[in-house]
């Protein structure tokens, strides 16, 4: 299971490669993306949760523009994230098709949001033309709850599943179980805790997981 950290630089970048993680890259104001981070591997947020939190409305420019600055820099993409709706259940999946038909039709590498009032059956063939990804966002609760069914609808269409925000080694934990294929989260950088993701691997290591044996139970989203 692939693991992306938010932007780091420097010496907290080659901890971050050291680690064997990747950056996930959202529109940012102040931090652009680099050179330096073709070290490692990278995917692109659209920056919507992030002005979600902070009660701004999607800022279209800031996404342009800092996939520009992707492009200029020379980085490569795992995927892009379409931009969606926090939470908006069938108007952020039309909003995202929409967006996707005008702007993105000639990517293949892109993500699709699923949010709270969504579930599979809203999602058909043609809604996956150029998506290599479903990436399951929204509120917490609602993420747990549905990421199951998620993991399962992209494997029966040949699709990888993201999760977002799994930023605590039980989160880790139950994505990896679940059958997620990558997650991210902004505070293993900023917070200078590489080292949940250090005693997640261990753990995943010393159960067998990695090793194919039958993973532990789940209850409640717990791992026991």
């Amino acid at each position: 299971m692939k693991i992306y950290t938010g932007s780091a630089a420097g010496k907290k970048l080659d901890d971050v490669v050291d680690a064997g993680m990747g950056i996930m890259i959202s529109p940012s104001p102040s931090f652009k993306p680099r050179t330096d981070f073709s070290k490692t591997f990278c995917a692109f947020d659209n920056g919507a949760f992030q002005a979600w939190r902070r009660g701004f409305p999607f800022m279209e420019k800031l996404f342009w523009e800092a996939l520009e600055d992707c492009y200029k820099a020379g980085v490569t993409l795992d995927f892009i994230v379409i931009p969606d709706i926090v939470a908006g259940g069938k108007e952020s999946l039309d909003f995202s098709l929409e967006f996707r038909e005008k702007h993105l039709s000639t990517c293949a590498n892109l993500a699709l949001a699923v949010q709270d009032g969504m579930d599979p059956s809203n999602v058909d063939t043609y809604d996956l033309i150029g998506v290599s990804h479903i990436f399951v966002g929204g509120t917490e609760q609602w993420k747990w709850k549905t990421a199951g069914d998620w993991i399962k609808f992209a494997k029966k269409n040949g699709k990888k599943t993201h999760i977002g925000r799994c930023g605590t080694r039980d989160g880790l934990k139950t994505a990896k179980l679940r059958g997620a294929d990558s997650v991210d989260s902004t505070s293993f950088a900023r917070n200078d805790a590489l080292g949940i993701v250090e005693a997640f691997r261990s753990q995943m290591v010393i159960r067998g997981v990695e090793e194919g044996n039958p993973p532990p139970c789940i209850k409640n989203g717990v791992i026991e």
